[in-house]
């Protein structure tokens, strides 16, 4: 088991928690993380880019001017990519840059980010995230006790609409449901703080299937 602090929005120490190792401390396989993070990035791309090839280009389809005798070089058509306005050569097409990802996939991700912010000393549990007013500095407060650089996200299992409002405000902080968090939130952010029903959603989430094995 491991065993971690539970801080109030002060930093101070209310109680002690015990994770499962498997859950909170999986060993992290670079390989299968990268793959993992970048479908997440692939699934995001839109894939709308568009070029015209030569069948698309609006004007006339003519001999621009002769084949011989002008002295230059024979010309078919003003649509050839080498011509002003012309097509575009091996130009982008509409395409999907879909990339699958298992639901056992994501799991194990989750887990192996978990584990990377923790050994880094960078995942801190918090009693609560119930803020009282919609107040950004009572966000940023919580950075302040905890002395952290960088971009933090708070991930909560239902966040109230107190609490995301004086969030969404920070440049450098961003707030998330434990339901629609993905490993590629965790992995890119500095800094990590989970309510304790959030980590207690997790544990209990992924501590359903067992750890994946995938070869370095």
């Amino acid at each position: 088991m491991v065993t971690l602090d539970v801080f109030d929005q002060q930093k101070n120490v209310i109680e002690q928690i015990e994770l499962d190792e498997a859950v909170f401390s999986a060993p992290v396989n670079e390989v299968f993380l990268h793959q993992v993070l970048v479908g997440y990035r692939a699934n995001q791309r839109q894939g709308t880019a568009k070029t015209k090839c030569r069948s698309e280009i609006a004007g006339s389809n003519r001999k621009p001017f002769r084949q011989k005798g002008t002295g230059r070089a024979r010309q078919g058509t003003i649509h050839a990519p080498h011509h002003r306005g012309g097509a575009t050569q091996f130009g982008p097409t509409p395409r999907s840059y879909r990339k699958k990802i298992s639901k056992k996939m994501k799991q194990e991700a989750m887990r192996q980010c978990f584990s990377m912010k923790i050994g880094a000393g960078q995942f801190f549990i918090l009693n609560d995230l119930n803020f009282q007013e919609m107040k950004t500095k009572q966000a940023a407060r919580i950075l302040d006790s905890f002395h952290v650089r960088g971009k933090s996200l708070f991930v909560d299992v239902d966040p109230n609409m107190k609490t995301v409002v004086s969030v969404r405000n920070m440049k450098i902080a961003s707030i998330e449901s434990a339901n629609s968090c993905s490993p590629l939130d965790l992995f890119e952010v500095d800094n990590l703080f989970l309510t304790k029903a959030a980590v207690q959603l997790y544990q209990q989430r992924l501590a359903k299937t067992g750890g994946m094995n995938h070869a370095a």
